[in-house]
């Protein structure tokens, strides 16, 4: 099941309000990570991360996104 940008910041919050060991810690810090990083690059909230990290590997290496244009002139 893959999450919206704004479900991983909430995800990411969780995780370091509840944090009890370190590897919960590096879990949100690895989350907060790729939604900053998508939404710097014009991805929205409603955007899903899986998909883009399945697809490119990591999110340094998701291109920015492009509007979609529409031919209705």
């Amino acid at each position: 099941m893959s999450v919206t940008i704004l479900e991983a910041l909430q995800n990411a919050e969780h995780n370091f309000n509840k944090a009890a060991i370190p590897m919960q810690i590096e879990v949100a810090k690895t989350q907060l990570h790729n939604a900053v990083v998508l939404l710097g690059k014009g991805y929205g909230a409603d955007d899903e991360v899986e998909p883009l990290l399945e697809k490119y590997g990591e999110v340094e290496q998701v291109p920015e996104k492009q509007e979609r244009s529409t031919d209705a002139d």
